[in-house]
């Protein structure tokens, strides 16, 4: 009977040890989230004021009942050495205390996350070792970051025939002005503009369009109000238009296209040259075809196949390599020559085709010139060959 009821006692005691093993988990999952937490705060306040983080401790997580546990199984832990110690003679309840292994396993568990000091603190340290380097990183690169944006987007529209004359063309662009500090909101834009091309110049109605013209100067109409907060908007816009009168120069690259037909066969060659000194990135021309495949015989750069297109790769174009050519070849009898055309072309310039360009940003009162960020996005759009 003494034996039995030993025997009971253990399974209530294990039982204890793994509620309490849970109620420990919980407390400190609760304790490491808190920690968590605290380290961020405590990482975002030295961030933004230069106060250095530390460890912090809280003993207000700390489990009051953790010595009675500790307590408790140490003496489980005796209670169940002289239970095995002792020969079994019932064998119900020993058989199943004898099946325990993996609740034991829990109690070892139990008692390694309550065992050595190292451990307890382990979180404490690991957190802030852990620490992230990318948000310091982000917040000093904002930090530094210029108040004003400065984004000049201009498009390239153009056709031209296979013989590489200019049957039209179009240029757009706008100047967008973007502040993201309020205190630079009351400024001006002295800017470099030249009516190349037969450019025309338009500002925006709030914009002081008699002192753009005079000066190249960008500010507003009313000099009490000031430019708006976070939000893009565009201040100056421009235009040339062509209907083909110019000569194809007058673009930043141009094509020729060859189309030789044979006695069973079409070659189809295509040159392109660079026409001024300004850097071409991103270029491709993607070709057409009808029914038949063609077989590329020579090329420059890279090419791809692409459902019923040749892609043409041409990537970068500079002085280097300022002409190149692509030749195919289709054999079909009944092939149109048309069935190659239009060709599209993509291109990114470097610079904007129209001269426009800002030398300095200052305050309007204090004249004291302030620090800004500039993006040039001129791209083709509509550029073919026909």
């Amino acid at each position: 009977i003494k034996t039995f009821l030993e025997m009971e006692s253990h399974e209530e005691r294990i039982q204890e040890i793994i509620e309490r093993n849970k109620e420990l988990e919980a407390s400190e999952e609760r304790k490491r989230k808190a920690k968590q937490l605290e380290l961020q705060r405590k990482e975002a306040a030295r961030t933004n004021r230069g106060i250095p983080s530390r460890p912090p401790s809280y003993p207000i997580y700390t489990p009051p009942t953790r010595p009675a546990v500790t307590e408790t199984i140490d003496t489980y832990e005796a209670e169940k050495k002289k239970a095995f110690a002792k020969p079994m003679h019932t064998r119900g309840k020993g058989m199943q205390l004898g099946k325990k292994s993996k609740t034991t396993d829990i109690y070892e568990k139990v008692r390694e996350d309550l065992g050595p000091e190292v451990e307890e603190t382990a979180p404490l340290v690991s957190p802030q070792a852990a620490t992230p380097v990318v948000p310091e990183s982000r917040a000093s690169l904002s930090s530094e970051r210029a108040g004003v944006q400065i984004t000049v987007s201009e498009t390239i529209s153009a056709k031209v025939n296979r013989e590489g004359a200019l049957k039209a063309f179009e240029v757009k662009g706008d100047l967008q002005l973007r502040i993201s500090d309020p205190a630079l909101t009351k400024l001006k834009l002295d800017l470099l503009t030249n009516t190349s091309h037969g450019a025309q110049f338009r500002t925006h109605p709030n914009v002081d369009k008699a002192l753009f013209t005079n000066s190249s100067i960008i500010q507003l109409k009313d000099t009490t109000k000031r430019f708006p907060a976070n939000n893009a908007i565009g201040v100056l816009r421009w235009r040339v238009a062509s209907n083909g009168s110019e000569h194809a120069d007058v673009l930043p690259i141009t094509f020729t296209v060859w189309v030789n037909k044979g006695s069973d066969s079409t070659t189809v060659t295509v040159e392109y040259e660079l026409t001024g000194t300004d850097n071409l990135r991103d270029v491709s021309v993607t070709m057409p075809y009808g029914a038949t495949e063609p077989s590329v015989s020579s090329f420059d750069a890279v090419y791809e196949v692409a459902g019923d297109s040749l892609e043409w790769n041409i990537g970068s174009i500079d002085t280097s390599n300022a002409s190149g050519s692509f030749e195919y070849e289709v054999v079909d009898l009944d092939v149109d020559e048309n069935e190659f055309f239009p060709m599209s072309v993509h291109f990114s310039k470097t610079v904007p085709f129209v001269e426009v360009d800002v030398s300095s940003v200052s305050l309007l009162e204090e004249g004291q010139e302030v620090n800004f960020a500039k993006d040039v996005k001129s791209v083709s759009d509509g550029f073919t060959i026909e």
